[in-house]
C-alpha cells in the first residue's frame, strides 16, 4: 500500500515592521487515491461497468440511459431531469459517465439535439432482455419500476378479476409466517355448500389467473391447494405442528418435455419450435410438482384429444407426470 506524504510550504506575507518578515507555514498531507472515476464513486470492470461500490442513485440513472438508448432509440438531458428530478449539471455528469463506460454505444445528433445509440450498441450497464421490456409495457411508469418513455399502442387480453379478500390474505400470510393452523370457511368444487376446514398454510401459488395457498388439510390429511377467492372467512387460529418440508409435491420439481404435435406439417412444426424457443424439436419446462397441473392447463395439455391445428404441442412424458396432477381443491 502506498504511504501518505507530507508536503511543507512556507508562504511569505507582506512586510510588517522593517526588521521583520512574516511567513505562513503549511504542512499538507497527501494521501494516495485509487483509480476511481471523477464523476461517480465506482471502480470499473469489463467495459467500465460500475461495481457494487457505485453510488446507487447514479447507478440507477446509468441504467436508465442504457435502457432508453436501447428501447427508445434516443435520449437527452431533459429525460433524466424530468424522470429523476435532478439538475442539469447532474444530468450532464451522468451522460459523461456513461460515455466513459461505453463510448462506442452513444452518438450525439446535433440536428435533433439528442443522444442516439450507435450501430454497434450493446447494453453496457444492465441486462436488457426483450421479455423484461414487454412485461414493463404493462406496468405504470415510475422511477422505481419502469424506464419506458415512448411506447407503442398496446392492448392486453382481458381476464376476469379473481378477487382476494384483504382480511383473508393477511390472516393466511400471518399463519404461514408463524406456522399456524387456521379454521376457514371454504367453498369447495366438490361440495354443495361451504364447510369449515382446518388447514395449515405454508406457501402461496399463482397459476396465471388465480392465487391459492398451499396448505395441509387436516380433514384429508394431505397437502392441497385452496383458492383464496373460495375462502369466505377465517374463523380462528391455532398453533400447528405440520412441517412444510413434508410437502413433497411442493419441495420437489419435475420436467415437462414439450414438442410440436407430430401430425403438423414440417413447416408448421418449425413455426411451433420458433414460437416456444425449442431446440432440436423440444423444450423442457421445470416446475414444482404441485404446479404441474396448472402448467398443463395453461398450455391446453390437460386433455389428450385436441386436433393438431387446435393444440400445437404435445407432452412427451405424460405417463411420468399424471401421478402428480391431483392435489387441488
Amino acid at each position: 500500500m502506498a504511504m501518505a506524504r507530507i508536503l511543507s510550504l512556507s508562504i511569505p506575507l507582506a512586510h510588517g515592521l522593517d526588521q521583520y518578515r512574516f511567513y505562513i507555514h503549511l504542512n499538507i498531507i497527501l494521501y494516495p487515491v485509487s483509480k476511481t472515476n471523477r464523476i461517480g464513486t465506482a471502480t470499473t470492470t469489463d467495459r467500465g461497468k460500475p461495481t457494487r461500490h457505485a453510488n446507487w442513485g447514479q447507478q440507477k440513472r446509468l441504467e436508465f440511459i442504457d435502457f432508453r438508448l436501447c428501447w427508445d432509440g434516443r435520449l437527452n438531458r431533459s429525460d433524466l431531469i424530468d424522470f429523476f428530478g435532478i439538475s442539469l449539471p447532474q444530468a450532464s455528469l451522468d451522460l459523461a459517465r456513461y460515455m466513459e463506460i461505453a463510448p462506442e454505444n452513444i452518438n450525439y445528433d446535433k440536428t435533433g439535439k439528442a443522444y442516439l445509440p450507435s450501430a454497434c450498441f450493446k447494453p453496457a450497464v444492465a441486462s436488457v432482455e426483450s421479455t423484461a421490456y414487454l412485461e414493463l409495457l404493462t406496468l405504470p411508469r415510475s422511477p422505481q419500476a419502469n424506464f419506458i418513455g415512448w411506447k407503442p399502442d398496446i392492448s392486453l387480453v382481458p381476464h376476469p378479476n379473481r378477487r382476494v379478500e384483504t382480511s383473508v390474505l393477511r390472516q393466511v400470510l400471518f399463519a404461514i409466517r408463524n406456522r399456524q393452523m387456521v379454521h376457514v370457511e371454504y367453498q369447495s368444487m366438490n361440495r354443495p355448500s361451504s364447510t369449515v376446514r382446518a388447514i395449515s398454510p405454508h406457501a402461496i401459488g399463482y397459476d396465471g389467473f388465480r392465487w391459492h395457498t398451499r396448505a395441509y388439510c387436516h380433514e384429508h390429511k394431505s397437502f392441497r391447494d385452496f383458492v383464496f377467492a373460495r375462502i369466505l372467512k377465517v374463523n380462528r387460529v391455532e398453533e400447528s405442528s405440520i412441517d412444510p418440508k413434508k410437502d413433497e409435491a411442493w419441495e420437489r420439481a419435475l420436467n415437462l418435455v414439450l414438442a410440436p404435435h407430430p401430425d403438423l406439417s414440417a413447416g408448421q412444426r418449425r413455426a411451433v419450435e420458433l414460437d416456444y424457443g425449442m431446440k432440436r424439436g423440444r423444450i423442457v419446462l421445470r416446475t414444482r410438482r404441485a404446479l404441474a397441473f396448472y402448467v398443463l392447463r395453461q398450455l391446453g395439455l390437460d386433455q389428450t384429444t385436441n386436433a393438431p391445428r387446435a393444440q400445437h404441442i404435445v407432452l412427451l412424458n405424460r405417463d411420468k407426470i399424471e401421478p402428480f396432477l391431483n392435489s387441488h381443491e
